[in-house]
Formats: structure tokens, C-alpha cells, sequence
């Protein structure tokens, strides 16, 4: 067996053809699809059904999935809302973060809404992966796509698109030798890397640039919608954040969802990021944590946890089941 891959953007949506030569080519290309086309995907003119169908082909080396669509988290965003409003007047300028908000598209949803309902709010939408990097050496026709941090993705060298994190299985040999072959060629790739390139920073404007004989190319995995609006509304931003860094500045209201939950982390490290989220908040603010049960229909089981003046949590609402990780939030502390 064989998998070969999908690099040009008018493959992605082709549907099958009749003929049973193309279409059997059209089935060995479908579960390899090329991050390079990020290139068109975050283009202000490309439909957004592109982005988010890409979305579903993107996975970190961290195993971290980045599936994003309109409306996810609507019923939620309304709920919360409500609990909010309960909380906090119309007037007061609120700081919201959102953390670890994949491709940031609910983030901009949700920020819409309550902007409508605290016009003076600042919303921070934020991750630790806004962007990844295309390495393309000027000598010949081979494509890199790797993490900031230079771990490797996929390796493109048409008609094939190799899997490096996870690397190619064994029992497809000929993958597998481009898989190796692609480690071979990455070696020499990373001697090039320009980590002293100021463009190359997670906030920098700049897209590409040259260093040593290749080209890097940052390609956002953030949503059009979501840097559309981070352009055109100064209350609205996307930084880079992870999960265990407090917050610069004290929150009036932090979210993490999808992403503190025991299938990524170890329970040492939820107790971390809960005293992390506990010491990132004013006095009253308000953490909602949980997870998706099912999109379709969609089940979230959501905590919202409110900051005392002792510096301790309290628990103030439940949505579906909760949060799986309620008694390591309702034990944390300062430090």
C-alpha cells in the first residue's frame, strides 16, 4: 500500500471522478492533504469553508487537534452570557481572555456578543500556536512544514505528502522511505533555521523570508473571521499564550475550553494550570472551563468558577456535567 497526498488547492474540494484510474488516485491522495495550502486558506477572499475543512487535517505534534466551524459554541456563548450579566454591569470595561482557542473562530464569535452587552470590554483571543512555517530550499521542489519550534509536520515532494509527526507506519514501506529520507533532508534544513529572525516571532507582521538558501513562509492557522476582526475592531486581539503562563495583566473573565481536560494533561499539570488560571484573575472574575461532549448534537459540560476575596473559587454554575477537573480548580490555591 501506498498514500500519496493532496498539494494543489483545486484537488481539496474535487469530488471523485469517474474513471477508475483517477478515481483510485483520488483515494490514495485523501488522507494526506498538504498544510502548504494555508497559503490560500487565510486569504481574505477565499471562502471560509476552505479554512475550516483544512482545519480537520491539522494535528500539532502535541496530538492537539484544530477543528473549528461556525456556531460551535453558540448555545454555550449564550448561557455564559446570561451568568455574566448576572455578575458584571453593562458598563464596567471588562478584560476577557481566551485560552488555548485553537483557530480562534468561536473566540471572535463569542467576543461579538459580548460586545454587544459590555461595549468597553478588551478580549484577548490566544494560543501557543498562531502560525506554522513552510521551508522551501531554492534548489529543489521539496516543501517542509513544521512547528515554531522547528518539529516537523509533513515533508511534500509531490505527488507525495509525508507524514513526520507521527511519522509514516511501517507497513507503508514507500512512504516510509520518504519518511526517512525527509529526515535525512531535514537535518541539513534545520542547520538554516533563522531563530534570530525578528519576522519569525509569533507577533511579527512580516510573512516570509530567506535565510541560508531557503525561504520560510509563516502560515496562520487562525480563522479569516478572526483576524478580520482583530483588524478592524482595536478591541479585539490575538496574541500568543500558552496554558501555563499567567496572564499579564488580571482578568475579568477567563475561558479555557478543550484543552484542560485529563486526555492532554497529567493531574500535576491541572493543578498547575488551575493555580495559574486562579492567580491570572481580579477578585470576582470568572473561569469557565470544560469540554465538548459532542458536537452533533451539541453537549458541552461546562464549570464556571468565580474568584473570592479570600483568593479562593467558588463554584457558581454547571452546564451539562460540569468540568471533569471541578475538585482540582475548587483546590487550588495561590502561590
Amino acid at each position: 500500500m501506498v498514500k500519496l497526498g493532496v498539494w494543489k488547492p483545486a484537488h481539496f474540494f474535487a469530488a471523485p471522478p469517474d474513471r477508475w484510474w483517477l478515481y483510485a488516485y483520488y483515494r490514495l491522495s485523501r488522507s494526506r492533504v498538504s498544510l502548504r495550502l494555508l497559503r490560500n486558506a487565510t486569504q481574505e477572499s477565499v471562502d471560509v469553508a476552505f479554512f475550516e475543512r483544512l482545519m480537520r487535517h491539522v494535528r500539532l505534534s502535541n496530538g492537539v487537534a484544530r477543528t473549528t466551524f461556525e456556531r460551535r459554541f453558540h448555545d454555550l456563548d449564550s448561557t455564559v452570557n446570561r451568568v455574566l450579566s448576572q455578575h458584571f454591569s453593562s458598563g464596567d470595561q471588562l478584560l476577557v481572555e481566551d485560552w488555548a482557542a485553537s483557530a480562534c473562530l468561536t473566540s471572535c464569535q463569542w467576543a461579538e456578543s459580548l460586545f454587544r452587552l459590555f461595549p468597553q470590554t478588551r478580549f484577548v483571543a490566544s494560543d501557543l500556536v498562531l502560525f506554522l512555517i513552510e521551508v522551501e530550499p531554492r534548489t529543489s521542489k521539496e516543501t517542509f512544514i513544521a512547528e515554531e519550534d522547528d518539529t516537523p509536520l509533513q515533508y511534500v515532494r509531490p505527488p507525495f505528502v509525508i507524514r513526520m509527526s507521527p511519522p509514516e507506519p511501517w507497513v507503508l514501506p514507500i512512504n516510509r522511505f520518504w519518511y526517512e529520507w525527509a529526515r535525512y533532508r531535514w537535518r541539513k534544513a534545520r542547520r538554516a533555521w533563522p531563530a534570530s529572525v525578528p519576522w519569525l516571532d509569533a507577533n511579527g507582521a512580516r510573512q516570509d523570508g530567506e535565510h541560508m538558501g531557503y525561504r520560510f513562509r509563516k502560515l496562520p492557522v487562525i480563522h479569516p473571521r478572526a483576524l478580520a476582526l482583530a483588524r478592524t475592531d482595536i478591541r479585539f486581539a490575538v496574541r500568543r499564550h500558552s496554558v501555563f503562563d499567567r496572564a499579564e495583566v488580571p482578568c475579568s473573565v477567563i475561558r479555557t475550553m478543550n484543552i484542560l481536560n485529563r486526555a492532554y494533561f497529567s493531574e500535576q499539570e491541572l493543578a498547575a494550570a488551575s493555580r495559574n488560571v486562579l492567580a491570572s484573575l481580579q477578585p470576582g472574575g470568572i473561569w469557565i472551563v470544560g469540554r465538548t461532549a459532542s458536537d452533533t448534537p451539541p453537549v458541552d459540560n461546562v464549570s464556571l468558577f468565580q474568584k473570592q476575596d479570600s483568593g479562593a473559587l467558588k463554584l457558581i454554575q454547571c452546564i451539562g456535567a460540569g468540568s471533569e477537573i471541578d475538585s482540582l480548580a475548587l483546590a487550588a490555591n495561590e502561590t
